[in-house]
């Protein structure tokens, strides 16, 4: 009888206990989920044959089903003008840049940038850059930018065109070079049936202390990040 008081009591002062943490208590969350990526990256030679690299420029991100509910135009429309969206799920989708990026008039300086999507008028969309540095000391996650947009301090955003293209289940970003000029990119951003994208400069590395036969290659890539043979 004694041993079930005490245990009763420890039950019940365990129970309290759980109820006064939980209150003010954080809730931790453990995860493991597939990311989107796609890069540009640059290769030469050297002299003695050493295979070296010109910079990448990468995105990263998060692949959010496409919800049916959102075929609807009008609710559509409801869900994303005059809002922020974080473009992916997850963690902050991230554009890591090591070459100058130029959109348009705009200069992007080599560095890593968080992006989110705004559309402030039903015909006018943008892809907003955050710097990580800025969100890092309040541990503001990439939730905030659309439950809490005054937060989320903007450093820049470019225009978007949009058009309709083919559906898409799930978000995909794609970074693409034009065939005739490797310094000439575009990112691509499609979800459902709706099409993001903007066209942009590379500063493009010159190897002129290597043999005037080394010429730089470059590829583009859609996969997850793998180590380089």
């Amino acid at each position: 009888m004694k041993y079930l008081m005490i245990t009763c009591s420890v039950l019940l002062f365990g129970t309290a206990a759980f109820a006064q943490v939980r209150q003010g208590a954080w809730t931790p969350v453990a995860e493991s989920f597939d990311r989107g990526y796609s890069s540009i990256s640059y290769w030469t030679y050297r002299d003695d044959g050493v295979e070296i690299g010109g910079g990448r420029i990468s995105v990263e991100h998060g692949k959010p089903q496409w919800d049916a509910m959102l075929d609807d135009a009008a609710a559509f429309d409801a869900a994303s003008i005059g809002k922020l969206w974080r473009l992916g799920n997850n963690k902050w989708t991230a554009l890591d840049t090591q070459r100058t990026l130029k959109f348009g008039d705009r200069t992007v300086d080599p560095g890593i940038y968080y992006l989110v999507l705004d559309r402030p008028k039903a015909d006018d969309w943008r892809l907003v850059f955050v710097d990580p540095e800025s969100v890092r000391p309040g541990l503001i996650d990439a939730w905030a930018s659309q439950a809490r947009p005054d937060e989320i301090p903007r450093l820049f955003s470019i225009p978007l065109r949009y058009s309709a293209g083919e559906k898409a289940t799930e978000l995909d970003m794609t970074l693409a070079l034009e065939d005739d000029d490797m310094s000439q990119a575009s990112l691509r951003i499609q979800w459902g049936t709706h099409q993001l994208e903007t066209e942009f400069t590379i500063d493009v590395p010159s190897p002129t202390f290597y043999r005037e036969t080394s010429q730089w290659t470059c590829g583009s890539a859609r996969a997850r990040p793998t180590k380089r043979a």
